[in-house]
Formats: C-alpha cells, structure tokens, sequence
C-alpha cells in the first residue's frame, strides 16, 4: 500500500501511544499519520485512556515502569479481542514472542525503530481495522436491506389483505335476514354471524354471504389447496368471480342454482394447475319456502341443530373441484324445524387439541350443540385449540323464536326527558325479573345507545356530520330541546324474554334463556349497509353508540329499512 493510500485511512483513526519515554519524533511522526494521538506513559495510565476513549489502534512500549507492556494488553483483551495492538520492543527472543502473541499482539516493532517498520506494521493492523468495518458496514447493508425486503413484502401482504377483505362481501353485517312473510306479528328472526381468521396474511380461505332477494341467501366457503400465496390467489379468484355472478343475478332478478354452480365451476377449472384442487361449500336458503339446497365439494359436514334437539349432519354430495373431474350435484333439505346451522372450512374441525392427540372434530358437535352464539363456539374452539394449524373459516346461523314469549311494551315520546325515563323503566323491569346487576347493566348500557339513536336520527332526522359539528361547537343538546318541539314521532320498545330450546341432548347443559328488545322509530330509516363502514374511531362520537351496543350485547341487527333494531343478551339471573 502506498503511504499516500495509507495516509487515507489512518487520518481517520484514533490511536494510542504508551511510552514512558515519549520521544518526540515518534510522536510527531505518529500525528502525522492519525487523526489523532492519545499519550500515555505507563500501562496503568494507558489502560485508563483506552477506556475512556473510542481508540482505534493501540501502540504501546514493552518496558515502563509498574505496568509493562504485556500486562496492560492483557487487561485490554480481557474485554476487547479485535482493536490491533502493536508491541514495540527491544526482545526477540521466542518465549516472549510466543507469550505476546498469546497475549494478542497483532504486530511488533523492535527497537530501533525503522520507520518503514513501522508503516507496515501500522498498514497490516489498520488493514484487520477496515476489513472488520468493512464486513460490519456490509453486514449492517445487508440487515438494512433485509428489514427494507420485509418491511416492503409486509405492507405488499396487507395490501393484498385489505384487497381480499374488499372483495370478500358480506351482506347481513349487523341485519337481520327479513323474508316475504314478515309482518308486524312476525315471531321469530334468523341472524348470520361470521367467524374469519386466516393462518397468514393472504390465506386459502375466503367466504361471502350475500342477498338475493328478500329472504333468499346464499353462502359460500371457499378453502383453497395449500397455503400461501398460491391458495390465496385461487381463494380471491373464485370469491372475485362468485361474487360478480351474484351481484349480475340480483340485477337480472333471477338466481338459478344450478346454472350459477356451472358457470362457476367451468371457470374455475380452466385457472386450475392439473394437481390443483378446491374445496367448497355452496349453501343456497329460501327462507321463504323454508328450504335449503346444498352443493359441497369435499367440505366438512354442515351441521343442523333442529328443534327437537336433534343433530344433523349433511355431508358433501361432490368430489373436490378438479381441472379435468367435475359434478354438480344438489340436495335440498327441508328447513322447517331448523334452529341452528354451522358452516365451515376444515380448518375448524381438523385441528389439532393442544392437551390432546386428537382433532377438534371429536368435540365440535357437542360445543355446537351447548353454542348459541358465535362468539360461544369460538371460545369453545379455542379452549382446546390455541394456535391452529390452518385457517379457520364457520358460519354461524341461528334462529329466534319468541311467539310464545312473556313481552312489555314501552311508547316514548321523542323528548330527552322520556328516553332517560324510559331507561329507568327498562331497569325497573329487569329487576322484577331478578336479572343479574352485571347482566342488567350491559343490556341497559347497549339498550340505551340503540333508543337515543332512535331519538336522534330516527325522531330528530339528525345526521352523522351534523351531530359531529354540533357536538364539537357545544350546542349539541340546545338543538334537540328546540328540534325536539316540532315531532310527534314515537319510539317504541317491546322487550321480550326468549326460553331456550328444550329437547337438547340430555349431556348438554340447561337451555339458556335470552333478553330481546325491539326499537323501532318512525323515521325514514338508514342504508344498513353503511355500518360496514362507519368510523367508529374513539376522536370522533358519531357511529360510537352502536359499537357500544354491540360489544355490550350477543346480538345486534337492523331491518332492512333501518328503522328497527333487535337486541338479544343470554339473560343470567341471580
């Protein structure tokens, strides 16, 4: 290396020099090539120096007086393996030579020094320096670039996500499922929840749950061989497609089963790999005519829990969806007695249990059975499943009746003084009922939201934006007392208390049995489906109320006009 070459890298070091003679040439000559010098005259004060400074390079004499030249290497290795250190000495002999380099010398200068020595010795030491750096700068490019890759694939995947969530649809998110039959007299609901938890950002599961017509659904799972992004892309294809041949039979009018299955599965078979295969559950309900048609493609079971307490198990009617195999067979079940009904990927029923060597399937059917609630089933699940091995996909139908149910009424007046009045009477009636305080405080706390609503939007027609901007200027409650003076609008509350199914399996425990308001204002409603998308953020109160309502009860649901809401809370006395 040529000294200029030299020059350029150690005018960017630090080095110490320890000598207890300090010779003036040495040291001048030893500023000119660093950026600078830190002096010490014995190895105690050199010890003290390389601790207190980011030195780079260490040259130290051998003979000073109480700690030599050796000792105070010891002591810098003791904690330090890589800064080069160069022993210059007047011995040569090899037992000192080996105890120095078993020390950690990585260079000597004798003495007399001879300045071309000491350059070579200073660029083989300083040459360990900039390969070390070096390796440590391009293993820190290498890191940075790594965390760049993954943090970019990250964003890529949510991205993608957000996109599957996009065209995954789902159009009874807080609405109840209305059929041609309702009346005002109508004594019973069907409701659908859903549970959704991919393995991975981009999953093989995907589903939707749309509305044909009124009280006409379909419902479809879709799990994808494999795991990734290969069965994301099949999963999204087919939910992408599926959904664009609905939404083109609700514009025509008219769903034909049969002829969506075709179309369907010729599409999807053309996109497949030869070793590719999809599974699937298609479930089309006529809640009108009480039927249920099926087309499975090696799915789990579909399981029906019927009013005599009965467990029934429809199994899948095809083989796989194949590139170069197809069959479109359907079933049609009478739904008539139906109460509840499970749909789901296998990811559901094959996992593993934790504590146990066998699959959840084995305890699926009783937990559905004693479920009445989504959210039940899960906690079920997860009791005996934590980390699942798969995605996990179900849909959760159930029915509602409440013909034979013991009701109240309650009429409000659209004032602020007769809703908060008639939240004192909805207490009053649950603790006639004996209603837990803990269960009685969330039913009331979810019960309140849902009638100020009313009061607000439905009575009032206040909307969102205007509610927000009142509410931040400070005359938000001045505007209803003076709003309030020009409706004659009611509210009105029916509670009902729904008993459980009897009939169950005698290892299942006692039927629950459920609280059920009805609020219904006669205003001009809402499109429902926007609550897939109010803001509910904690900065902003408009779209809270309902969030409330819903974490605070098991269910809540609008009517197809909006004007109506259900409440329904597992009712736990004392």
């Amino acid at each position: 290396m040529q000294y200029n070459d030299l020059l350029k890298i150690t005018r960017e070091l630090t080095a110490l020099y320890v000598e207890d003679d300090r010779p003036v040439q040495m040291i001048n000559r030893l500023e000119k090539i660093f950026k600078t010098v830190i002096l010490a005259e014995d190895g105690n004060e050199g010890y003290e120096k390389y601790r207190q400074n980011n030195v780079d390079l260490v040259l130290t004499d051998y003979l000073m007086p109480e700690v030599n030249g050796l000792q105070l290497i010891k002591n810098i290795r003791a904690q330090d393996r890589k800064t080069p250190i160069i022993l210059i000495t007047g011995f040569i002999d090899s037992e000192f030579l080996i105890d120095a380099i078993n020390q950690g010398v990585t260079q000597f200068v004798t003495k007399p020094i001879i300045v071309a020595h000491l350059l070579n010795a200073i660029e083989i030491a300083v040459s360990q320096v900039v390969m070390e750096n070096l390796a440590q700068k391009t293993q820190q490019q290498e890191l940075e670039l790594l965390r760049y890759r993954e943090k970019y694939h990250f964003t890529q995947q949510e991205m993608a996500f957000l996109k599957e969530l996009r065209i995954i649809k789902n159009d009874f998110n807080l609405k109840r499922i209305d059929t041609i039959n309702d009346d005002d007299n109508a004594c019973s609901l069907w409701y659908i929840d859903i549970h959704y938890m991919p393995l991975d950002i981009l999953s093989g599961d995907s589903y939707s749950v749309r509305e044909l017509g009124t009280g006409e659904v379909i419902v479809f799972i879709i799990d994808a061989m494999g795991k990734g992004l290969s069965a994301s892309v099949t999963s999204i294809l087919t939910t992408s497609f599926v959904n664009h041949l609905i939404d083109g039979a609700i514009e025509k009018g008219g769903f034909d089963f049969s002829e969506f299955l075709r179309l369907y599965t010729d599409f999807i078979a053309k996109e497949l790999l030869s070793e590719e295969i999809v599974c699937a559950s298609f479930i089309y309900i006529d809640f009108n005519q009480h039927k249920m048609h099926t087309s499975m493609y090696s799915m789990p079971p579909v399981l029906v829990m019927k009013q005599d307490g009965q467990l029934l198990q429809i199994k899948s009617n095809n083989l796989p969806i194949m590139k170069y195999s197809m069959s479109r067979v359907i079933d049609t079940h009478d739904m008539t007695d139906f109460t509840k009904i499970l749909i789901c990927s296998d990811g559901l029923s094959e996992s593993w249990c934790d504590n146990d060597p066998i699959l959840y399937h084995e305890y699926l059917l009783r937990d559905f059975m004693v479920a009445d609630f989504k959210d039940d089933l899960y906690k079920c699940f997860n009791k005996h499943v934590k980390t699942p091995g798969d995605d996990v996909t179900f849909i959760f139908l159930n029915k509602f009746d409440y013909k034979d149910c013991s009701s109240d009424t309650i009429v409000i007046n659209s004032t602020l003084d007769d809703v908060q009045d008639a939240t004192c009477k909805v207490e009053r009636y649950l603790q006639q009922l004996h209603v837990n305080e803990g269960c009685s405080a969330l039913f009331i706390s979810a019960l309140s939201e849902i009638i100020m609503n009313a009061y607000e939007h439905g009575s009032l027609d206040l909307d969102l934006q205007l509610k927000q901007e009142l509410t931040s200027q400070g005359t938000y409650e001045s505007y209803l007392m003076e709003k309030q003076k020009n409706t004659d609008k009611k509210i009105m509350v029916d509670l009902n208390i729904i008993h459980g199914r009897s009939g169950l399996h005698p290892q299942t425990p006692e039927p629950a049995d459920f609280l059920m308001a009805t609020v219904t204002d006669e205003g001009k409603g809402f499109d429902v489906s926007n609550l897939s998308t109010l803001n509910v953020d904690n900065h902003l109160l408009c779209g809270r109320g309902i969030k409330v309502a819903k974490n605070t009860s098991d269910v809540l649901l609008y009517n197809r006009a909006g004007n109506q809401a259900v409440l329904i809370k597992t009712l736990i006395k004392d």
